[in-house]
C-alpha cells in the first residue's frame, strides 16, 4: 500500500492511506551537479534518500548533516512524509 491509496472495508466503508509525517532532513543545492554528487555521497553507506529534482530527503542522522553542510548546503529540518528510493536495501 502506498500513500494515496483506497481500502474498501466492506460495501459501505472505504478509507484512504496517508503516509504518516515524520522527522527528515531535506537537502537543497542550486546546482545540479552539486545535487548529484550529494547523492553519490549518500548511496556510497546505502542512506535511503528520497529523491527530487530540487532537493533530496533522507531520515536525521547528525554525522550526515554535519558532512553535507561541510559541502555548504542547505539542510533543513522538516516533518512531512518521507518515501526513499526502493533499492538493494529495501525490495518493495
Amino acid at each position: 500500500m502506498q500513500s494515496g491509496n483506497y481500502l474498501q472495508a466492506d460495501a459501505s466503508e472505504i478509507f484512504q492511506i496517508l503516509a504518516k509525517p515524520e522527522p527528515i532532513l531535506t537537502v537543497t543545492v542550486n546546482d545540479a551537479v552539486a545535487l548529484l554528487r550529494v547523492a553519490c555521497h549518500l548511496g556510497n553507506p546505502h542512506v535511503p534518500v528520497e529523491i527530487c529534482a530540487e532537493y533530496l530527503q533522507l531520515s536525521p542522522d547528525s554525522v550526515l548533516a554535519d558532512l553535507l553542510r561541510q559541502f555548504a548546503i542547505l539542510v533543513t529540518d522538516r516533518r512531512v512524509p518521507f518515501y526513499p528510493e526502493s533499492g538493494a536495501y529495501k525490495p518493495h
